[in-house]
């Protein structure tokens, strides 16, 4: 059987990314491709409960979130991606690996390598075939943070900490544009939804 394709979506909080999600997934199925949606932190009973301490704790170390992160990624990589994308099926991640290295790598200041050294211990090491980064202008994103729902302890950070991430995301799109494709979302929707089919349409030709 041939192997799953194992997509990513990435972005600071407030980019829009979740707005895609969906479409991306029902543009997928569409072709004819048994397509699933997962999340970090969680997707697994372990990962759930992970993602609740991460989101709403007080105080935190950096180096335990960092940690925490990967065990929730680790779970979910061993119960969840890795059989779905060995039966075949499409594997859609709402954030990857490259959310640590952005948030907490750049965001927390831990640094790339402190990342690297984490991620060489998952098994299996894994990396998408394609990673969406949706992004938009800082202040737009923190307008949208600021639109009344209840911010978790992470979308509560400074506007220097989403700085640090949004850079950190635009450094490694400069450094692997064959995978992370960078697709704005201060655009029309069509816009958007045109450029996703097009990297879809890439990656459907791709699996065939």
């Amino acid at each position: 059987m041939k192997r799953g394709t194992f997509i990513s979506v990435e972005g600071i909080d407030g980019a829009g990314k979740s707005t895609h999600v969906e479409f991306i997934r029902d543009y997928i199925k569409e072709h004819g491709k048994e397509v699933i949606i997962t999340r970090e932190p969680g997707g697994t009973v372990l990962g759930e409960k992970i993602r609740e301490l991460l989101l709403t704790s007080e105080h935190m170390h950096h180096n335990t979130e960092l940690l925490l992160y990967f065990a929730s990624r680790q779970e979910l990589i061993r119960q969840v991606i890795v059989p779905n994308l060995d039966a075949g099926v499409w594997v859609i991640a709402d954030r990857f690996v490259d959310a640590s290295i952005a948030y907490q790598g750049g965001g927390r200041a831990l640094g790339i390598e402190k990342i690297k050294q984490v991620y060489a211990l998952l098994e299996p090491h894994l990396t998408t075939d394609m990673t969406f980064l949706f992004d938009v202008p800082l202040e737009l994103a923190l307008d949208r943070l600021s639109c009344g729902r209840k911010l978790d302890r992470i979308e509560l950070e400074s506007r220097e900490f989403f700085e640090r991430v949004q850079s950190s995301y635009h450094q490694l799109a400069k450094e692997e544009p064959e995978r992370i494709k960078t697709v704005m979302t201060n655009q029309p929707v069509k816009y958007t939804r045109d450029l996703l089919t097009k990297y879809l349409d890439d990656l459907l030709k791709r699996s065939s």
